[in-house]
């Protein structure tokens, strides 16, 4: 999707809207014995073979506060995976992993999806036989413009979505200004607690502009002065391939922005990356669904044992 310098300088952090409608079928309508409802379904189907779009997404309106281009900490992974899909179109291609945490116990449960990946740009089928270091999953990406990563910890079905990432990075004749960006951010989430600027050279970039929003667990900003800022800052970071995240119980809310300036034109932004977590609630997620998976997965045990002591088919 190709817009405008100007308008792409104001819609930086805005949420993407796609529009869809079903077609109405004729009933016992088919095509070669395959029903065309299901034809359809699949031609809608992702590159990954997810299921079709259905936009706008079903997401509860109890859901407020700041975003990331619609996303919010608190979904179900349905909801974030359906807005993302929504947002980055019938092409982007998700990945999904069924492991976030490090060292869980999950006590013999399996456990759906943990993290998921949706990722918007140039790709195609890749040549494993001639590039296959070059291969990332099925194919060869020419260029990235968005990525979008969620951790969705959780039970069975109760998987829910803690933290978001979103990295965008912009082809030349499409880059926004450096201002603008600064601007849609504190239009976005108010003035920072911190704002750090480095303007040395790396790679292509001319250096980087950092900001991050602090809050306590009632949602009040936090100042350098309250014994928790500097506990609760950095839960997460807005930087590329870093998708690590820490929580603290007591913190709250935690927004993370990194702006890249082009190496070509300082005041011009090469890449921008947002990262955002509600901390205390992860604490309490990440608490529950342990025991959760302990529950479950003693219930299994005992099951089985109930199971094998009335089958008394012991042979002495």
């Amino acid at each position: 999707m190709t817009k405008t310098l100007p308008l792409l300088a104001l819609s930086v952090l805005l949420l993407s809207a796609c529009g869809g409608s079903d077609t109405d079928l004729a009933d016992g309508q088919e095509e070669m014995g395959v029903p065309v409802d299901e034809l359809e379904e699949a031609a809608a189907a992702a590159p990954d073979g997810t299921a079709p779009l259905r936009c706008p997404p079903k997401v509860r309106k109890s859901l407020v506060g700041p975003d990331i281009t619609g996303l919010r900490p608190g979904m179900t992974r349905e909801e974030a995976l359906s807005t993302v899909r929504c947002n980055l179109g019938e092409d982007a291609v998700v990945t999904e992993e069924k492991r976030w945490l490090d060292r869980l116990d999950t006590y013999g449960v399996e456990l759906g999806t943990q993290f998921f990946t949706v990722e918007r740009g140039s790709y195609r089928p890749c040549n494993f036989a001639r590039e296959w270091q070059e291969c990332r999953g099925k194919f060869k990406w020419e260029h990235t413009d968005e990525i979008v990563s969620v951790a969705t910890p959780g039970v069975p079905g109760k998987e829910t979505a803690v933290a978001i990432w979103r990295t965008q990075k912009f082809r030349d004749g499409q880059m926004p200004s450096v201002d603008a960006t600064l601007d849609a951010l504190t239009g976005k989430y108010g003035q920072p607690q911190v704002r750090e600027s480095d303007d040395s050279p790396r790679g292509y970039s001319a250096g980087t502009r950092d900001l991050q929003w602090i809050y306590d667990r009632a949602g009040n900003p936090l100042s350098e002065a309250n014994p928790l800022f500097n506990q609760c800052r950095n839960g997460v970071y807005a930087a590329s391939d870093n998708t690590s995240a820490r929580w603290t119980q007591g913190c709250g809310l935690n927004i993370s922005a990194r702006v890249v300036l082009s190496g070509k034109n300082p005041g011009l932004v090469m890449e921008f990356h947002t990262a955002m977590i509600q901390q205390s609630d992860t604490y309490a997620l990440v608490e529950g669904m342990g025991a959760e998976l302990q529950r479950i997965g003693q219930a299994r045990r005992d099951a089985e044992v109930k199971e094998a002591g009335d089958a008394n088919d012991v042979s002495l």
